[in-house]
C-alpha cells in the first residue's frame, strides 16, 4: 500500500504556534488509529517526507520518533518504518478477569490449543506457591493461547487438585476461559492477585509455538491467584510475545490527609519517590 501525503502540504500550518513535528505526527497517528494506514504499511522515508512536505529531516525524525515511543509505527534499520501492529493490552495489577474476558471488551477472539493437561505431584516451588506440601495432587495445564489466530502466549497453570476435581478430564480447548470455568463451575472466583513480570528472551522451543524469532523478546509474567477465604487457588507462568503484549497498570493515590506523605517534610520526599 502506497501512502499519499502530498494533501498535507497544503494544510501544514507554518506560520502558528504548533510545531511541525507535531503536526506531521498527529496526521499520521490520525491515520494509524483510524485504520486508513493499516499494520504493516510501510511509510514513505525520511527524505521523501522532507521533499513532498517542504520541511526539514529533523522535523520529520522527531514525529517519527514520537510515533515510535507511543507505539504507532516500527522502525527497523535499513528497511524503513511501518505501522505497528497494535499491542494486545492486559491488566497486570487490577484486571483479574483473565486473559480470554479481557480479549472479549475488545472484541478480539481468544483461542487455546492445549499442550499438555494431567494430574501431578506437586514440586516444591508450586507448592509453595499454592501453599501445599511437595507431592500433593495438582493439575498441570499447558497452552498456547492465540488472539485473534495468532500465537500470544505459553502459559503453564497449576491448581490443586482438592479444588478443582475433574478439571483434568475437561475439554479445555478452544475460546473457553479457564477463569470462567472456575467462577461459574467451581465457584471459586479469582479476588485478588499477586503478579512478577521480567523480560527474557525466547528460546528454540518457546519460538516454534509462538512464531517468532530464537531471542526474540518475551514478557515473563509470573502469578498467584487467591480466592474467597485468601486461599491460593491458581499459580501460572506465561510467556507473552514482547511484540504483541503491554501491560496495564491501575494506581490510585491516597485519599484524605491521611496520607502518608502528608507528615513528610518536602526536602525529604523526593528520595522516597
Amino acid at each position: 500500500m502506497s501512502i499519499h501525503i502530498d494533501n498535507l502540504r497544503a494544510v501544514l500550518d507554518r506560520s502558528g504556534p504548533v510545531p511541525l513535528y507535531y503536526q506531521l505526527k498527529q496526521w499520521l497517528a490520525n491515520r494509524i488509529l483510524s485504520g486508513e494506514f493499516p499494520p504493516g504499511t510501510q511509510l514513505p522515508d525520511e527524505l521523501d517526507i522532507c521533499e513532498r512536505l517542504g520541511i526539514s529531516r529533523g522535523v520529520v525524525r522527531q514525529a517519527l520518533t514520537e510515533l515510535s515511543y507511543e507505539g504507532l509505527v516500527n522502525r527497523q534499520r535499513g528497511r524503513g518504518t511501518f505501522v505497528s501492529t497494535p499491542k494486545t493490552a492486559e491488566g497486570l495489577i487490577s484486571g483479574l478477569r483473565g486473559l480470554a474476558d479481557d480479549a472479549a471488551l475488545r472484541r478480539q477472539v481468544v483461542d487455546s490449543r492445549v499442550l499438555l493437561l494431567h494430574e501431578t505431584p506437586a514440586s516444591e516451588s508450586v507448592a509453595k506457591q499454592l501453599n501445599l506440601k511437595r507431592g500433593e495432587p495438582v493439575v498441570e495445564l499447558e497452552r498456547v493461547r492465540s488472539v485473534d489466530r495468532e500465537p500470544h502466549v505459553l502459559v503453564v497453570t497449576y491448581l490443586p487438585v482438592v479444588l478443582v476435581p475433574g478439571l483434568a478430564s475437561r475439554d479445555l480447548e478452544g475460546p473457553r476461559s479457564l477463569y470462567r470455568i472456575l467462577r461459574e463451575e467451581y465457584e471459586l472466583p479469582i479476588v485478588s492477585c499477586t503478579r512478577r513480570v521480567e523480560a527474557t528472551v525466547a528460546g528454540a522451543r518457546e519460538a516454534r509455538l509462538l512464531g517468532i524469532k530464537r531471542r526474540a523478546p518475551l514478557l515473563a509474567l509470573r502469578s498467584t491467584g487467591y480466592t474467597t477465604g485468601n486461599r491460593p487457588l491458581d499459580y501460572f507462568f506465561a510467556l507473552h510475545r514482547g511484540d504483541r503484549t503491554a501491560f496495564e497498570v491501575e494506581l490510585s493515590g491516597p485519599v484524605g490527609p491521611a496520607s502518608r506523605f502528608a507528615q513528610v517534610p518536602a526536602s525529604t520526599l523526593g528520595a522516597l519517590l
